[in-house]
């Protein structure tokens, strides 16, 4: 067996969405797992080590990352806004704190395109300007309360891996919607009304497989070299470029396999989904609906990533489940 393929991995948001696909990667790939969850950690399990620590309570990373290669940070706070400062932020320049001192190879922090709010430009890149941090600018961010301040703190949480980065890769993904099949389901029970002004929209949909895929190939690629690369990367985890690229092909893709008459949705144009943006948040500003923008993978593919599987062949997979199950 390969030396690398001895190497533990510390993964954080170990039961969550991406966090469970992220084990499953890296446990077929022959990895030791070290599993964080603020849960009560199950039994230790072949390669997959569980540990249970509550970043509330407790910011002392120095035993979890002990004999660890690489720290796939995953654990964040996206819904409580009080919880977000410490979960986020402080959470993530402890662990690489941590991690510095325990001479890791690899950093992989999931930040979220949230950072670049209501961007001006309807493409956006890694270069593209980010949110204020140092306060709430509601006219950077067509969004709701809760997701601005998300939004601020996963930057913030970047800005903390600058501040003590020093000897180890840092890997920075910005990803978009992470979808599982689970969350394609859901699609179907929304409202006429809000499926008729979302058809014309980009969901933004990024297969969780693939962002697993990438978070471990990120990993593979640190932990292969001879020599580690300090430093920090940015990337955008997108597939935007994807031939399902709005809410409406999803439809009627499922539609067409399913026959069932809640996929059937007629679309209002995309002028009337920034009206409705514009009447829900009471303010005519001059930046780009979510729907509206389109966030480039370009620099990701030119590391060298491949996407696996892409939405449209996960919609083709979906659709093919809903077909058996008539």
């Amino acid at each position: 067996m390969s030396p690398h393929l001895q190497a533990r991995v510390l993964v954080t948001g170990a039961t969550g969405k991406i966090g469970r696909h992220v084990i499953t990667e890296l446990l077929a790939r022959g990895y030791y797992v070290r599993a964080l969850t603020s849960k009560t950690a199950p039994e230790a399990d072949g390669r997959l080590e569980w540990c249970s620590l509550d970043f509330h309570e407790s910011l002392e990373f120095d035993a979890v990352v002990q004999e660890c290669a690489a720290v796939i940070h995953l654990g964040a706070e996206s819904r409580a806004i009080e919880l977000m400062q410490r979960a986020n932020v402080e959470t993530t320049r402890a662990l690489a704190a941590a991690s510095e001192r325990a001479d890791v190879k690899l950093f992989c922090y999931t930040s979220s395109v949230s950072v670049y709010g209501s961007s001006r430009r309807r493409l956006v890149t890694e270069a593209s300007p980010v949110l204020s941090t140092e306060r709430d600018v509601r006219s950077e961010y067509w969004a709701t309360e809760e997701l601005r301040s998300y939004g601020r703190t996963k930057l913030d949480g970047e800005c903390a891996i600058g501040a003590v980065a020093e000897n180890i890769e840092y890997v920075i993904l910005r990803p978009t919607v992470v979808v599982d099949f689970d969350d394609l389901v859901k699609l179907r029970d929304w409202s006429k009304a809000r499926k008729a002004i979302s058809a014309s929209q980009h969901p933004h949909h990024v297969y969780v497989g693939d962002v697993a895929d990438a978070i471990v190939w990120f990993t593979e690629r640190a932990l292969k070299r001879d020599e580690q690369l300090p430093g920090v990367s940015i990337f955008n985890l997108s597939d935007d470029d994807s031939a399902v690229h709005t809410y409406s092909k999803i439809f009627k893709t499922a539609y067409a396999a399913s026959g069932d008459r809640d996929w059937l949705v007629t679309g209002i144009a995309w002028p009337v989904q920034w009206l409705s943006v514009i009447v829900k948040y009471r303010a005519l500003r001059l930046r780009q609906p979510f729907g509206r923008m389109l966030y480039s993978p370009r620099k990701l593919r030119s590391a060298g990533y491949t996407v696996r599987c892409g939405m449209a062949r996960a919609v083709a997979a979906f659709c093919e489940e809903l077909a058996s199950t008539q």
